[in-house]
């Protein structure tokens, strides 16, 4: 294309489809007019911003002898790829260490005042407020332990308080990141990239109906198993993931069966009408900043501590795994933290609403059998019993109905127990035997407790 052409070409790009006149195009500084081509020229419509080369394209397609859509297409593969929208593509996290105290730090003082901070603007028991405190030690000590037990959070109903003490983690405990919903992807993507202390708000919403996101938050409790497998790019490439953080979850409602077998369980309510506390506004949590670079220079200092700890744990199998480090915190702790620790633990680890239905089932039945002093009940009999038990939950068991006797037959399944023909005076039906109950009587309904186990007794059953 000669300059002449050149110039005509662009006196006429310079009119919008109505004539109007739009202002000079530019040529790009690296394309001459000595070589401006046809690929020079779609090199100089690459260049334009998107509205100069919408007025541009018609013109100059008939110019170069193509359609329109030839020369788009040309155009596109020369732009440069587009940055991505930042407003639809999120916000860049950004998680950093805490700033450690200055001087040594009294771990006595320090649990005496997280106790009595979070009491300000919370309303949960004592026992669960030790717990808590000590849970964010353990946040800040992550890593001198083996085992990461989540902090369940939950409420009957909304306004218990459960948002406004994970508010209070997030200040207290390092690196966090909070979040009212996360994919089973994102969370050990978030994991594995910045390590935070992962506080979730509104799991009820989304938790229970995600086998995969539980799956993951599970895998995190044992540290030489906290990891996940997946395949990433085009070649599908097997990677490692982990899944080793400090997790705390709140939810209304009771948390999935497999997540409490993991957790310190921390239950609010709501206030009593004349019952108050503090206004905890997000805005304003700078006071909290001291407790946070406390607890932080403390773990550094204390690590080798808490590596070496051994306390005396009043819990059995998986509640003495969770519990483990926190009396380990409070064994260092000295004084009356250790005494108070375990009593928090007992307490805490003591709600059979806390245990899988399947042994609460068990537990019922134990009561059912020794109440009516029988050794054999029918399945339709037995049913009966559990669904006329007041403030439990056989009465409304899926969907605002009662339990079935299928239901009941499939609780009992992984436990080897199955119904059978029993003969209760001159009538014949399907199930149960108490002697069938035996070994899961046995195994899963003893006191949880290293002192002299005994078995729970008919009173305490009635009761639950």
């Amino acid at each position: 294309m000669t300059p002449e052409a050149l110039a005509a070409h662009q006196a006429a790009d310079e009119l919008d489809p109505k004539g109007v006149t739009a202002g000079p195009i530019p040529v790009p500084s690296d394309v001459s007019q000595d070589d401006l081509g046809v690929k020079g020229e779609v090199a100089r419509l690459a260049a334009l911003d998107p509205l100069d080369y919408d007025r541009a394209r018609e013109s100059a397609a008939k110019e170069l002898g193509v359609r329109v859509a030839t020369l788009d297409n040309e155009v596109k593969q020369r732009r440069p790829a587009s940055k991505p929208d930042q407003r639809q593509e999120g916000v860049t996290v950004e998680i950093d260490d805490p700033e450690p105290w200055a001087e040594p730090v009294s771990i006595g003082h320090l649990l005496d005042d997280l106790v009595e901070m979070i009491r300000r603007y919370v309303r949960t028991s004592d026992d669960a407020l030790v717990a808590v405190a000590l849970w964010v030690l353990h946040c800040h000590a992550h890593d001198c332990f083996g085992i990461s037990p989540i902090l369940g959070v939950t409420s009957p109903v909304p306004g218990c308080g459960k948002t406004t003490l994970l508010t209070l983690l997030g200040a207290l405990c390092p690196r966090p990141l909070t979040a009212s919903n996360i994919t089973a992807a994102a969370l050990f993507r978030s994991v594995e990239r910045w390590k935070p202390t992962l506080l979730v708000d509104e799991a009820d919403t989304f938790l229970k109906n995600s086998d995969e996101l539980r799956g993951v938050i599970n895998s995190g409790h044992h540290r030489g198993s906290a990891f996940v497998i997946r395949t990433t790019g085009d070649d599908h490439e097997p990677r490692r993931f982990g899944t080793w953080a400090p997790k705390a979850v709140a939810l209304i409602g009771k948390l999935p069966d497999t997540l409490s077998s993991r957790s310190i369980h921390v239950e609010m309510r709501r206030l009593e009408p004349d019952d108050s506390v503090e206004e905890l506004r997000a805005d304003k949590l700078q006071h909290l900043e001291p407790l946070q670079r406390q607890g932080w220079r403390w773990a550094q200092d204390n690590a080798q501590a808490l590596h070496d700890a051994d306390p005396v744990v009043p819990l059995r199998m998986r509640d003495a795994d969770n519990w483990r480090p926190l009396l380990a915190i409070a064994e260092v702790a000295g004084g009356e933290w250790l005494a108070r620790a375990q009593r928090a633990a007992e307490t805490l680890s003591a709600s059979e609403d806390d245990q899988p239905r399947g042994i609460q089932l068990l537990a019922d039945i134990k009561g059912v059998f020794e109440r009516l002093e029988t050794d054999r009940l029918t399945s339709a009999g037995l049913v009966a019993q559990l669904t006329s038990m007041e403030e439990r939950p056989w009465t409304e068991w899926r969907d605002g109905k009662p339990l079935t006797k299928r239901q009941m037959a499939n609780l009992l399944k992984p436990f080897g127990i199955q119904p059978r023909t029993v003969r209760i005076a001159d009538e014949t039906a399907k199930g149960y035997a108490l002697g069938s109950f035996d070994d899961a009587f046995r195994r899963y309904l003893t006191v949880r407790s290293v002192t002299p186990s005994q078995p729970l007794q008919t009173g305490a059953l009635e009761a639950i």
